[in-house]
């Protein structure tokens, strides 16, 4: 039984891994948040539905190269509905924009559960993520993507 559980895991980190690779190119990622800092997605389309735990393809594009030489990092987070906090479950980071390039580090380890704050990105996605059936509709899709470019007209320390 030991040793199916070991090839099950294995299996579930190489499809993991496989996915890093492959999921940029196929997403269609939609911006929830455009800072100073860097350029925040989420794949609408990959959510699951109809769960308390739902599970969101996060991709953060950073404005400047981090001291690890990563400029973009793809990451899968949990939601927890109810007790409005988040895990993560496997993280990668990369050499170039919007998760292309060579993979700097890959994580599929299952993080803690840590609260999320109100007034922050994460928030903002817990809430989409929650409401998934709503965001079948354009219109949403729409304002969504207004309230991003909003959102990143008043950030204050935006370059002019």
């Amino acid at each position: 039984m030991n040793k199916n559980i070991s090839s099950n895991y294995c299996l579930k980190l190489a499809l993991i891994a496989c996915a890093a690779h492959v999921l940029p190119a196929l997403a269609e990622w939609q911006l929830i948040d455009d800072n100073y800092l860097a350029k925040v997605y989420i794949d609408t389309d990959k959510m699951k539905k109809s769960t308390s735990y739902p599970e969101v393809w996060q991709l953060t594009d950073l404005k400047s190269t981090a001291t690890t030489g990563a400029v973009s990092r793809q990451i899968l987070i949990q939601y927890d509905c109810i007790d409005k906090r988040r895990r993560t479950l496997a993280s990668s980071a990369h050499s170039k924009h919007m998760a292309q390039g060579k993979p700097i580090f890959t994580d599929v380890s299952q993080g803690a559960w840590h609260p999320v704050a109100k007034d922050t990105v994460l928030n903002t996605i817990l809430e989409l993520a929650c409401a998934k059936e709503e965001l079948e509709q354009p219109e949403l899709k729409e304002a969504l993507k207004s309230e991003a470019r909003e959102s990143s007209e008043k950030s204050p320390l935006k370059e002019k």
